[in-house]
């Protein structure tokens, strides 16, 4: 009977728990901008490295479009409209396979989703679990066990500002633990953002 109501208190306790990170996470939804204009610093940390890989430029964000336009190293850049998934890194533009069911479209959706504050979207659209802190800010953590050989991450770890709900940190850790850190600053959501800074550059 103990074990029971233990069982049943325990249970009572997850429900209420979910509710509640549900509830976080639709106003987070609700509040999203149309639009937004940012700086991010890009930390990347890789294995056998002693110091991570440090980037930085201007994140723009509107309606589905996403751009991250970097200063730091210049000329780098990566771009997401409706048809496109594109990343230029030292000189190199990659057209992204973004077809059905492609590691790419996950990530596509999964990058644009965080600017729409979507966290149900993002835990469905890569198969994992999630789970809310109250972290000095609203903290997602989403977690998925990785199949030998299947691409994607296999932790993302989301960070929404407690008054604003604007994002602020996204780190994306890979199966062989390297992870990579984006920290988003001094965002303005009613700028005017020039249409072609979400169209691939044809040279």
């Amino acid at each position: 009977m103990k074990k029971w109501i233990l069982s049943a208190a325990l249970l009572l306790m997850a429900s209420a728990a979910a509710f509640a990170n549900n509830a976080v996470a639709e106003q987070i939804k609700q509040h999203a901008p149309q639009k937004v204009t940012c700086q991010f610093e890009q930390q990347k940390f890789l294995k056998g490295m002693a110091k991570p890989v440090v980037s930085s430029g201007k994140l723009y964000y509107q309606d589905g479009n996403m751009a991250m336009w970097y200063t730091q190293p210049a000329g780098d850049y990566l771009i997401i409209n409706p048809s496109q998934f594109v990343m230029q890194t030292r000189g190199k533009k990659r057209e992204l396979n973004i077809k059905a069911g492609s590691a790419f479209l996950t990530l596509k959706n999964t990058l644009v989703m965080c600017m729409q504050g979507n966290i149900q979207g993002i835990a469905t659209e890569n198969g994992a679990t999630l789970t809310y802190a109250n972290n000095g800010g609203h903290e997602f953590t989403l977690t998925k066990e990785l199949k030998k050989g299947e691409r994607g991450y296999a932790k993302i770890v989301l960070l929404y500002d407690a008054k604003t709900y604007l994002i602020t940190s996204m780190t994306l850790v890979e199966a062989n633990d390297n992870y990579t850190v984006y920290t988003m600053k001094d965002a303005n959501t009613t700028a005017n953002i020039d249409g072609n800074l979400f169209k691939v550059p044809v040279k």
